[in-house]
């Protein structure tokens, strides 16, 4: 068994199970929102135990719900009989998928990404943007290079055994999104400010905190920061979309 999917077993029980509060985690729900609708055909990859899959499904979409984790698949399936929504289950990893391609309206892989060596994330965005049927969407989550809390989070994941936290600079994100024939659609940076919450003593100050991260309703200094510092941003929400034949 491998070091990812056993640590990820092991977090099944507490792993969040709904959609966050801060800004940047409801962004990431309002970005598969603003696609979902009956008949929508889509993939979440890395779905762990569903707080994305299991309510697109409840507007109608047919959901295919992918994790390396078992046990994070099996509360998926638990939760989603409960909440009367189908979600069809694969316990599968990138960089390959056990999907057949170009069976997709909508691809998103949020938190996954980040945890591969370089040249397995170029695989693995390969792999993912040949499931889109054209005109299809996909959403990626990735790591900025130039970001400090890359070394926090590289140092804790390496603890764990992992390999690392893998970035890239903006210019690479872009080239890594054409080299697919995919179109950028929308960039969302997020963490060029958030990121210094994670200095002993910043969650103290709870005001501040809420100050800086934002919520569903309001933009926090965060995204505003981000914004105007792009390139220093922790991450990166990429939306890209395979042109449409004839296009």
């Amino acid at each position: 068994m491998s070091i990812e999917r056993s640590h990820f077993d092991r977090e099944s029980s507490a792993y969040p199970e709904t959609v966050g509060e801060t800004r940047a985690q409801s962004l990431k729900w309002q970005l598969i929102l603003e696609r979902a609708a009956p008949g929508l055909v889509a993939a979440d990859i890395g779905a762990a135990s569903g707080r994305h899959a299991i309510p697109l499904a409840g507007f109608g979409a047919t959901v295919v719900a992918v994790d390396i984790s078992t046990e994070m698949l099996a509360r998926l399936k638990k939760r989603s009989l409960e909440a009367g929504v189908n979600v069809h289950a694969v316990a599968s990893g990138l960089p390959e998928l056990a999907l057949h391609p170009e069976r997709f309206d909508l691809a998103y892989c949020y938190s996954t990404l980040l945890l591969l060596p370089h040249d397995q994330q170029i695989a693995a965005i390969r792999t993912l943007a040949g499931l889109l049927r054209p005109g299809g969407t996909l959403i990626l989550d990735l790591a900025g290079a130039r970001s400090l809390s890359l070394f926090y989070w590289r140092r804790y994941y390496r603890k764990l055994g992992f390999p690392g936290i893998f970035g890239w600079r903006l210019s690479q994100v872009k080239n890594l999104v054409a080299e697919n024939n995919l179109i950028v659609t929308g960039i969302y940076p997020q963490g060029a400010l958030s990121q210094f919450l994670l200095l002993p003593g910043a969650t103290r100050f709870p005001q501040l905190e809420r100050l800086i991260r934002g919520n569903r309703d309001r933009h926090g200094l965060d995204e505003a920061v981000s914004k105007w510092l792009p390139a220093l941003a922790e991450r990166w929400y990429v939306m890209a979309q395979r042109p449409s034949r004839g296009s």
